[in-house]
């Protein structure tokens, strides 16, 4: 299947890439951003498209001049930026969403994979743990817009008979993430140190925020593309990842086991603080994935720490 990813230059959207080229696909890239370090070794590979998410014309002639048969749709404004310009955040993660499901419908593109978020999941929630069946009430306009981009892909599901489907992410951690976003210090904790630097964490010891490493993230996405589709029944998946949720005291300490000359500290953001509060004592579940297309985490605290550190050090080049 010839497969469009959106945000194909970005932290995950580069390593799902590499993947699917792995695999023996030739994939196409669309980014607004130039091709990351991490692609520059297999630029031969893939089919490059810089251009933005927000034009449906621009969209349309993209996927019909490559033939494109599925879509990864990674791209958009993540969190933080999403809560500081949150007009941008509406063009992009709203319009642009629309407009890919659009280009998918009048292209009759067959598959389409959503890259959506725990953090539609905040206030109201009743019970101790988080399903495919909690409420979802998100405060900030990046879970906002996520939700929209989950309820519109049922919606062409069910209308149009576009195989939608979903997985909302925790905070994926790995090297090379250039983007601040609300839980970013669980990648910048082990990377910093990496580089000889000192880091602040914006977060308070207690805080606990549920993350997936960057490999187990991006084989979710390719187990949910390749499931059958007959087996698809809850369409829109949590993924759990590192369960139960560490704290950001843990992953310090863990890191100073491996780095011991790691400068680590903690500085609170209110704003950090506010927006991880609810879902850092919740419990995750990701029963549905793990019954319908047999899903399961392979990374713990412990092994993607130090996974990180010896990807960091294998490619210097691509985390630079």
């Amino acid at each position: 299947m010839r497969f469009l990813v959106t945000g194909g230059c970005g932290f995950l959207g580069s390593t799902l890439v590499r993947e699917l080229i792995k695999a023996g696909e030739r994939p196409v890239v669309l980014d607004v951003a130039p091709v990351s370090p991490i692609l520059e070794d297999v630029r031969g590979h893939f089919d490059y498209v810089r251009g933005s998410l927000t034009n449906l014309s621009f969209l349309l002639q993209c996927v019909r001049e490559h033939s494109i048969e599925g879509v990864f749709h990674l791209g958009g404004m993540l969190s933080a930026p999403s809560e500081h310009n949150p007009w941008a955040a509406f063009d992009i993660n709203v319009m642009g969403t629309y407009y890919v499901y659009e280009a998918c419908r009048i292209a009759d593109i067959k598959q389409v994979i959503y890259g959506s978020t725990i953090a539609t999941y905040s206030q109201d929630i009743q019970t101790d743990f988080i399903d495919d069946r909690t409420l979802q009430r998100p405060t900030s306009m990046y879970g906002t817009t996520k939700v929209f981009g989950e309820l519109l892909g049922r919606f062409y599901k069910r209308k149009f008979g576009l195989d939608f489907r979903a997985v909302r992410l925790p905070s994926v951690v790995g090297p090379g993430a250039k983007t601040a976003h609300m839980s970013i210090y669980n990648a910048w904790a082990i990377e910093y140190p990496l580089r000889g630097k000192p880091y602040r964490l914006p977060c308070d010891p207690e805080t606990r925020c549920p993350v997936i490493y960057f490999k187990d993230a991006t084989r979710c996405l390719l187990e949910l593309s390749q499931a059958p589709r007959s087996q698809i029944k809850t369409v829109v998946y949590n993924i759990a990842g590192i369960n139960p949720p560490f704290s950001a005291e843990e992953l310090v300490q863990q890191v100073r086991v491996r780095l011991p000359e790691a400068n680590l500290s903690f500085h609170p953001d209110p704003l950090i603080v506010e927006l991880l509060r609810e879902l850092g004592r919740l419990r995750l579940s990701d029963e549905s994935a793990r019954i319908e297309w047999g899903w399961s985490s392979h990374y713990t605290l412990t092994t993607m720490i130090e996974d990180f550190i010896e990807e960091f050090y294998q490619h210097p080049a691509w985390y630079a």
